[in-house]
């Protein structure tokens, strides 16, 4: 079976994309400040305790977007869940992407899949008990 790119098959209205859209208005302008590792490790902290990345955390400071700031609730659970969390969330995306890929090839899903799936659904089961 030949194939064939997203988005050029006949049935297709539109071109598909891959990955993010590009913004309206792209961030390609800088500014860079010096600081000290004290002030850095601050800033860290803080954006961590709202759940941000630090450069999301500092624009939204400098910007004066303090809604942005408090609006996201603080990480929940020991460092060990958000570990376990943050692989998940990983391990989903290959997942999606070997999907994909086995959409878009027509291949078979692979035998050894099935396992994994079922260790993944029972990681999720525990972390829903209380």
């Amino acid at each position: 079976m030949a194939t064939e790119t997203p988005g050029t098959h006949a049935l297709c209205k539109k071109e598909a994309t891959m990955g993010r859209p590009r913004k309206s208005e792209p961030r390609d302008r800088q500014l860079n400040l010096s600081l000290t590792d004290s002030e850095l490790d601050g800033i860290r902290r803080r954006a961590e305790a709202v759940g941000m990345r630090p450069v999301h955390f500092g624009r939204a400071i400098l910007l004066d977007e303090e809604r942005a700031v408090t609006r996201q609730a603080a990480p929940t659970g020991s460092n060990l869940e958000r570990l376990i969390y943050g692989q998940l969330v990983r391990l989903g995306n290959n997942l999606n992407q070997l999907v994909r890929y086995l959409h878009r090839t027509g291949d078979p899903v692979p035998a050894d899949l099935e396992p994994l799936l079922n260790d993944i659904r029972q990681i999720i089961a525990r972390s829903m008990q209380p």
